[in-house]
């Protein structure tokens, strides 16, 4: 059995870490840059007892104890890490990209890496908690057969696209053109709904436009969470404008996510919440209060 080890041990790690452990795979390793400085430490170790996760004091040292190293951190780190671990890494490794990165960063990390180990990009298509390892990934490039031939054997939903380094990723861009603003949109009308008290109004009405389902809930966790995670998701979108711009497509609703995903971070919501999202998200208006 391969061993996987995590750089990185966000929310993304540690849910798809508890689910493949589920079903089966042990021996799951992780290290993350902060998880021996608080609070953020507190809250990676909570993390990695609870998925059964063995914490590593090193980049170096994980990689020299596993088979397949995932790195799950932000999109503007994907290029520095890359160059940081290149030459720990072996032939008979598997050196898996699971950041939220444009398909042009994609290649560049392959470049990296393609010298030391096999490369996948791979590209999550939908919301991690609640799937866990079940959620919908996309795999391309060289090992992207080999390992979502793998990751299925546990479980998993991992596609493997044929072509290049960059086509699971450029899929995600794509696609979080609408999601990233959509969270983005929702949260604008509330912040302006609570001038007059009218903030639930507002969304039982968009409710009853577009949705026939429990849309309240949705709405709840994806504002939530989006508060929390702006600053990677800033980076996100980052990548999403530069894609667009190599494409010679306009960009002026990414451009303006991004600006409203910069104005999350500028606010403190997540060290407010210890970057953990708050279970209802009317409590950002004492955030937005002080």
């Amino acid at each position: 059995m391969k061993t996987i080890g995590f750089l990185g041990f966000g929310e993304a790690s540690f849910n798809i870490s508890e689910g493949l452990r589920d079903e089966g795979l042990s021996g799951i390793r992780a290290f993350d840059a902060g998880w021996q400085r608080e609070p953020y430490g507190a809250v990676v170790r909570e993390r990695a007892e609870r998925a059964g996760v063995v914490l590593e004091n090193s980049a170096e040292d994980l990689i020299g104890k596993v088979d397949i190293v995932v790195c799950s951190i932000s999109a503007n780190m994907a290029v520095p890490v890359a160059q940081q671990v290149a030459s720990s890494l072996r032939p008979d490794q598997i050196y898996v990209d699971l950041n939220s990165a444009g398909p042009d960063t994609k290649v560049e990390v392959e470049k990296i890496i393609a010298h030391h180990a096999t490369f996948v990009d791979v590209a999550v298509m939908g919301t991690v908690p609640g799937n866990r390892h079940k959620v919908p990934m996309l795999a391309a490039g060289k090992g992207a057969q080999e390992i979502a031939e793998y990751l299925n054997g546990f479980g998993a939903k991992v596609t493997a696209l044929e072509g290049p380094a960059g086509k699971a990723s450029a899929s995600k861009m794509f696609r979080s053109i609408f999601m990233k603003g959509y969270v983005m949109l929702l949260l604008e009308a509330v912040v302006a709904g609570r001038k007059f008290g009218l903030e639930d109004d507002v969304l039982v009405s968009i409710r009853d436009t577009i949705t026939g389902g429990d849309f309240l809930k949705q709405v709840n966790d994806l504002i939530a969470r989006g508060v929390i995670h702006a600053e990677r998701r800033e980076h996100e979108m980052d990548e999403v404008i530069a894609t667009l711009n190599s494409l010679d497509v306009d960009a002026t609703m990414s451009v303006a996510t991004k600006n409203k995903l910069a104005w999350c971070v500028s606010q403190g919501f997540r060290e407010h919440f210890n970057a953990q999202p708050p279970a209802d998200y009317h409590d950002i208006f004492a955030v937005l209060a002080r």
